[in-house]
């Protein structure tokens, strides 16, 4: 995926945007806001979404209300949450793992992506400042090491940017090698108290 080639514009500095905090929200309507014991998460507002829609109208909803929420925000991290994370929008119309990898093959998924690489062309902002950033440690070969270095020169981005991008493209399980034994490495999810996400809204 280029980054730098979408078809997407970005949304617009001037625009306002619809994330919001309980914090913020508070103080908005006049109130003192409770100090939290945490950061606050920031999410963005979403539109209506109907999760009753037939199944066959499902890809076209997400993607609806995909289209209504990429304007209001310059944060693609904000965005990807809303949207494609764990618990957002597409995951909610789609939460089996079947109908999930259906989706991603979809010409929806793949606006979803543009979308999602527009953001993240122009988004001049520390991922940090949003959420905690996790990292992991990959093992591979040096050849494969080289080919991707080779790729993100040709790309004209980091290898961090490139893994990204290539981390949100959907995989055929047929790509996956199976394991043989006890899975190694530290179980998915948070591994300790401080690093969750603590919705206060």
């Amino acid at each position: 995926m280029n980054e730098s080639h979408s078809s997407y514009p970005h949304p617009s500095a001037t625009s306002s945007p619809s994330a919001t905090t309980d914090q913020a929200a508070r103080s908005a309507q006049g109130g003192a806001a409770a100090e939290p014991t945490t950061e606050p998460v920031q999410r963005l507002e979403l539109p209506a979404v109907d999760y009753h829609v037939r199944p066959e109208q499902r890809a076209d909803e997400v993607l609806r209300v995909a289209r209504e929420a990429f304007p209001t925000t310059d944060k693609w991290i904000l965005f990807y949450r809303g949207i494609l994370g764990a618990d957002g929008v597409a995951r909610k119309m789609f939460p089996s793992a079947e109908a999930m990898r259906q989706f991603e093959q979809s010409p929806q998924f793949d606006e979803l992506l543009e979308m999602t690489a527009a953001m993240r062309s122009q988004d001049p902002g520390k991922g940090d400042e949003l959420e905690p950033q996790k990292m992991i440690t990959v093992r591979l070969p040096k050849s494969q090491h080289e080919a991707l270095k080779l790729e993100a020169g040709e790309h004209r981005t980091s290898i961090n940017k490139l893994c990204i991008s290539k981390l949100l493209l959907p995989i055929k399980e047929k790509h996956v090698p199976k394991e043989k034994g006890k899975v190694r490495g530290r179980k998915p999810g948070p591994q300790g108290p401080h690093n969750r996400l603590t919705d206060v809204s």
